[in-house]
């Protein structure tokens, strides 16, 4: 109890809670714990979302896929972290990205109705839930009003910032040059032209299966 209960503390729906809430969560709280070994699937993007999990221990690889499935960008979580808490509820109850274990990883397991029932029992956990989803909604909309930039050079670090879940860290992006070109409405050679001055600068690799950026944040700051 002593450890799960150690547990729940890292875990951002739980924090706040005071030793008298966190034995009552552990005595009438079904929690399911489960452990997925490196380059196991954990979930599959259109998945229905019917718990909640938490990583406690271990990275995960994340893949989002465009619409159209033409590239798709894949980037690293390490414990602790939630796992799309905002697709339990709404009007697309599914997961919109993949999941892999990059290296072994831990779960706590939690199903939509002890979720609710935590919700209805703390007042802290029901705060955590809703801080944890406005948070990411006001990030979401807060993007389409930031400044256009009008060089390329800008344009493509833009791109890679808008379709990323964290602006920092390793990110592999799987994209042909045309459909980046594409996408920016510029051409192909100008676009090849302005990666390859950012490879130059160490920023980014360039590779025939896409994009490596070994660190946003410094591309960002570029």
């Amino acid at each position: 109890m002593i450890t799960l209960n150690h547990q729940l503390l890292q875990l951002p729906l739980f924090l706040g809670m005071n030793r008298d809430d966190l034995s009552w969560v552990v005595a009438h709280t079904k929690f399911g714990f489960m452990k997925y070994a490196e380059g196991k699937p954990i979930i599959n993007e259109g998945e229905v979302c019917t718990r909640l999990f938490f990583l406690v221990k271990g990275t995960v690889s994340i893949t989002t896929t465009a619409d159209d499935h033409e590239y798709s960008f894949t980037e690293d979580t390490a414990a602790p972290d939630l796992l799309q808490p905002e697709c339990l509820f709404g009007l697309n109850q599914r997961h919109t990205h993949s999941y892999t274990a990059k290296t072994n990883c831990n779960f706590i397991v939690l199903g939509k109705d002890e979720i609710t029932q935590l919700s209805d029992q703390f007042l802290i956990f029901r705060l955590n839930l809703l801080n944890l989803i406005s948070t990411r909604l006001q990030k979401l909309d807060h993007r389409p009003w930031r400044h256009q930039q009008d060089d390329l050079r800008s344009r493509l670090i833009r791109f890679f910032q808008d379709h990323c879940l964290r602006p920092a860290g390793c990110k592999d992006v799987s994209i042909r040059m045309t459909t980046l070109a594409h996408e920016l409405n510029d051409s192909r050679l100008d676009v090849s032209r302005a990666l390859h001055g950012l490879q130059d600068e160490g920023l980014l690799t360039l590779r025939r299966s896409g994009i490596h950026i070994p660190a946003l944040e410094k591309l960002i700051l570029a």
